[in-house]
């Protein structure tokens, strides 16, 4: 949709990178302002985040190159490490929690008391990447008549140039007979990065009212939100149209198994730890 926000000479400034930036610095934010209650040093989390973020970029573009290896040369060496262009599968990311577990151990921090914090504020930086998704133009949905549907532009906009995006005019003018010197729009598709926008600010939404209100036993976040964005992402690839890779048969894309496993993982690890707490004696996450 507009892939680049600005550009000074040599200088461009990405959607989907500044998108990326602003949901991990809002995260991270957040994450430093509440765990001064738990008399965790703000530093320690600063520094954790930094080597969190790129553990999570690592995890997030080797996915993406599994998945698929056709998007990258080595006749463009950059692009293999060029994440502010978008191709990062977010599975991958998950890299980062044995990271956290890890690290947060070293700082002698108790880790589920940390875990809620943290986790509760994973869908909400992950929201605004879906949001530089959309921007990018990746990510996007199958053609659809619905009203709320939406046409990606090409990429440039100028008919007398090559085009270069976006995604789904590309794949439209492969497909469907656009034409890259007349079409300067794809046919409208479901606009499955704002569902996913959505789907993730309402997870937000649950997990910090949960938290703050009614939490049902100290660890729970991590799990409830592995398996709420588990399930939601398994339902949103029927809605997708960039060809997600399949093979497992042609019935369910990777995307989907690996979502389906990701849930029952989060369900197992939920009731994992209820079972521990119940069997506790101290449940109380207000400690470090």
């Amino acid at each position: 949709m507009l892939p680049t926000l600005l550009e000074l000479g040599p200088i461009k400034i990405n959607s989907y990178g500044l998108m990326l930036a602003i949901g991990f610095i809002l995260g991270v934010t957040l994450v430093r302002r509440e765990c001064k209650r738990l008399g965790i040093n703000p530093d320690i989390i600063a520094d954790g985040a930094f080597w969190t973020l790129l553990v999570g970029l690592f995890g997030s573009r080797l996915a993406h190159i599994l998945l698929y290896p056709s998007s990258y040369s080595w006749r463009d060496p950059l692009g293999w490490v060029a994440f502010w262009r978008g191709g990062l599968v977010f599975q991958g990311a998950l890299l980062a929690i044995p990271f956290v577990y890890w690290y947060v151990r070293r700082k002698k921090i108790d880790f589920w008391p940390f875990a809620d914090i943290a986790a509760s504020y994973i869908p909400l930086g992950h929201a605004f990447g879906r949001l530089g998704c959309f921007l990018n133009g990746c990510c996007y949905g199958k053609r659809s008549d619905v009203f709320w549907a939406i046409p990606f532009r090409r990429v440039p906009f100028d008919l007398s140039k090559e085009p270069t995006g976006s995604p789904a005019y590309l794949d439209h003018c492969a497909r469907f007979g656009l034409s890259y010197w007349e079409d300067k729009w794809s046919f409208p598709v479901h606009p499955t990065q704002l569902y996913s926008a959505v789907g993730l600010l309402l997870i937000f939404a649950l997990l910090m009212v949960l938290r703050k209100k009614h939490p049902p036993f100290c660890g729970f976040v991590l799990p409830m939100y592995l398996t709420l964005y588990g399930l939601g992402r398994f339902v949103l690839e029927f809605f997708r149209g960039d060809h997600n890779p399949s093979h497992f048969g042609g019935h369910l894309s990777d995307q989907q198994v690996f979502s389906l496993l990701l849930a029952v993982v989060g369900t197992v690890l939920f009731f994992y730890l209820r079972r521990k707490a119940y069997h506790s004696r101290d449940n109380n996450c207000d400690k470090a």
